[in-house]
C-alpha cells in the first residue's frame, strides 16, 4: 500500500503518470501469461486491468474522470473542478452528477436537473421536464409523448428527431425508418435529419446498401449516382459500400467503377 499512499500525497498529474505506469506493467504481465494480484485498495489499477475503460473517482477532495484505451495504451484524466466531491455519485461509466450538475464524461450537461435526471437508451436521457440526446437538449420536445424508435430516431406527438436534430417532417403519421441513415413518410424521403427535396416520392424505391431510386434517378444516401439507369439498377449486398450495377456499368457508393478496380468476384458480378 506504500504505492497508493504515495500517490495520495501527489497532485493529479503525478497520479495520472503513476496510474499509466501501473496499467502498462499490468498489461505486460497479462500478455505473457502472468496473473497480477492486486490488494483490495488498489482500485484504480484494478479497474484499468479488468477492462473498465472509463470511470469516476473521488480522491483527495476532487472528482476525477478517467478514460483508458487499453489497445492504444492511452489515458485521459481530468479533474471536474466544479464538482462537489461530497455529493457526487456515478450514474454509469460515462455519466455522473452532484447536487447541481450532471456530467457526461468531464463535460456538464447544461440545463439538466440532477435530482430527476435518468439515462434512457440509444444516447437519450431525460429529467422531469426535458429530453436530451447526448448533452444536447431537444428544444420543444414533449416529454409526455416522447418515445425512442431505434437507430437514433425518436418522436413525440408533433415532431421526429434524428439524434438531436428535428426533421422538417411532411407526414408524421406515416413516418417509417429503415436504418440510422434513412426514413420515409408518405410524402418525403429523409437522410438522417435532411429531407431530399428533388426525390419523386411516388416512384421512390428503397434498395439495399443505402441506395434508392425513383423513376428518373438513383441515389446513394443524399448523392445522385451520376449515369446510373433506374430501370436496370440493382444492388449486390445490403451494406453501405456494396457493389451495384445497371445494364452498362458498376458502382460503389455514388461513383462508377471500372473492371480493373474490382477483384474477381466483383468482375463476375459486373459482367466484365
Amino acid at each position: 500500500m506504500r504505492f497508493i499512499n504515495q500517490m495520495k500525497r501527489n497532485n493529479t498529474v503525478d497520479q495520472f503518470m503513476r496510474y499509466r505506469k501501473a496499467g502498462l506493467i499490468a498489461l505486460t504481465f497479462l500478455s505473457v501469461g502472468f496473473v497480477l494480484l492486486l490488494s483490495p485498495g488498489c482500485t484504480s489499477t484494478l479497474k484499468a486491468v479488468t477492462g473498465t475503460y472509463s470511470y469516476y473517482e473521488v480522491m483527495d477532495g476532487n472528482v476525477t474522470y478517467f478514460r483508458w484505451n487499453p489497445m492504444a495504451m492511452r489515458y485521459h484524466t481530468r479533474v471536474l473542478e466544479q464538482a462537489d466531491p461530497n455529493t457526487f455519485v456515478t450514474i454509469d461509466s460515462e455519466h455522473g452528477k452532484d447536487t447541481t450538475t450532471v456530467y457526461e464524461w468531464d463535460i456538464p450537461i447544461l440545463h439538466a436537473d440532477p435530482a430527476t435526471y435518468e439515462r434512457l437508451s440509444n444516447g437519450y436521457s431525460k429529467d422531469a421536464t426535458q429530453v436530451f440526446y447526448g448533452r444536447t437538449r431537444l428544444e420543444g420536445a414533449d416529454l409526455a409523448t416522447f418515445e425512442r424508435l431505434g437507430d437514433g430516431w425518436s418522436r413525440d406527438v408533433d415532431d421526429v428527431y434524428s439524434g438531436n436534430r428535428r426533421l422538417d417532417i411532411c407526414d408524421i403519421d406515416t413516418f417509417e425508418y429503415f436504418s440510422m441513415w434513412r426514413a420515409v413518410d408518405s410524402k418525403c424521403y429523409y437522410i438522417q435529419a435532411e429531407r431530399l427535396t428533388d426525390v419523386d416520392r411516388a416512384s421512390l424505391e428503397i434498395l439495399w446498401g443505402v441506395y434508392a431510386k425513383d423513376r428518373s434517378r438513383v441515389y446513394w444516401l443524399d448523392h445522385i449516382v451520376d449515369g446510373a439507369s433506374p430501370d436496370t439498377f440493382e444492388v449486390k449486398d445490403d451494406r453501405m459500400q456494396s457493389l451495384a450495377r445497371d445494364a452498362n456499368q458498376c458502382f460503389i457508393g455514388p461513383d462508377a467503377v471500372t473492371c480493373d478496380e474490382l477483384n474477381p468476384e466483383g468482375q463476375e458480378y459486373c459482367r466484365c
